[in-house]
């Protein structure tokens, strides 16, 4: 587990193959099995893999801001849900870390929740079930096309009080 944490890197170019149902369907589950306060559970999944949506998507965007990734999944919840941070980034972060383990590449996507309540995104969100929910972030997932680069990580930001 410790080695996948460590390895793990942000796949910003995908080729065209498709990830399969069952792995799809094992990223979310590990989603769905993260913690969450008060085991509220308050988190939902959208997962997209229809290329009409997803071009849509882009096109409204004005840009690919999930780099073309073959399957899109979507974390949110209601809007007045309390954890949705908290309990969202964990879910994120495991299904983020089950990609990895299933050899697939993945990018943690911000975007889409700065569109939820934007009108030229309504009907697309509305068909999606998302719109005026509060998403919490999307996971592009797909099969890396380039080796992800090295990651430089940051000195001095850990200290230990003793």
């Amino acid at each position: 587990m410790i080695d996948m944490i460590l390895s793990r890197r942000s796949c910003r170019s995908y080729t065209e193959k498709k990830v399969s149902e069952d792995n799809l369907q094992t990223i979310v589950k590990c989603g769905v099995y993260a913690p969450s306060g008060m085991n509220s559970q308050g988190i939902q999944f959208c997962v997209i893999t229809n290329e009409e949506i997803l071009n849509a998507l882009e096109t409204k965007m004005g840009r690919s801001f999930f780099y073309h990734a073959p399957a899109l999944i979507v974390a949110y919840c209601a809007p007045d849900y309390k954890y949705a941070q908290q309990d969202g980034s964990c879910a994120m972060t495991q299904m983020y870390l089950a990609a990895h383990a299933l050899g697939l590449g993945c990018c943690w996507i911000n975007q889409m929740k700065d569109m939820v309540d934007d009108p030229k995104f309504a009907d697309l969100y509305q068909q999606l079930g998302l719109y005026h929910q509060c998403i919490v972030g999307a996971l592009a997932v797909g099969y890396a096309k380039d080796e992800p680069k090295e990651r430089i990580i940051h000195d001095n930001r850990v200290r230990f009080i003793k």
